[in-house]
């Protein structure tokens, strides 16, 4: 069992699909956005409101509704990007140079502050974490030529989460 402080933000396991009321609020970011509204485009990012961790591209299709539309796998790349492009999703490189997405405006997200900083990524598991507060160490930053601006910085710390710590600790005793 999780110890999440916040299990309402928790993903849903694979082969689960968003919640009814997270569909009309993918419904009205949509609407907003004067976009069209596409059951892909609706499905996809109803997938990444729900998750409280960024989703590989398979991740997303393991999510998708089931009674829904068949999406293919290049209609849900294209859609990734394009919400990247909308500035409603952001795409990270993981460590295994797998895209991840996850949502600008998740609750680890919402602060102006998440144009820089730090993620846990656990290397048993492979999920990697916002880590809430931390920005990059200014030291990270790594000095520039004249000319060049940088827009934003990563930092991953690499380990093992308290989810998969705990399993390894329970085997030895």
């Amino acid at each position: 069992m999780s110890s999440s402080p916040t299990p309402n933000l928790a993903a849903p396991a694979p082969g689960m699909t968003p919640a009814a009321t997270t569909l009309d609020a993918a419904h009205e970011r949509l609407r907003e956005l004067g976009a069209r509204v596409t059951q892909p485009r609706l499905g996809i990012l109803a997938c990444l409101m729900e998750s409280s961790e960024a989703l590989t591209h398979q991740a997303v299709i393991d999510r998708m509704p089931a009674d829904g539309e068949a999406v293919d796998r290049v209609t849900v790349y294209r859609v990734l990007d394009w919400l990247v492009e909308q500035g409603l999703a952001q795409k990270r490189a993981g460590h295994d140079r797998v895209f991840r997405f996850s949502l600008v405006e998740h609750e680890a997200a919402r602060a102006q502050a998440h144009r820089q900083h730090s993620h846990f990524h656990c290397s048993r598991c492979d999920r990697t974490f916002c880590l809430d507060g931390a920005s990059v160490p200014a030291q990270a930053a790594p000095k520039v030529p004249s000319g060049f601006a940088v827009e934003h910085v990563e930092l991953t710390v690499n380990g093992v989460c308290a989810e998969c710590g705990a399993h390894t600790t329970g085997r030895g005793q």
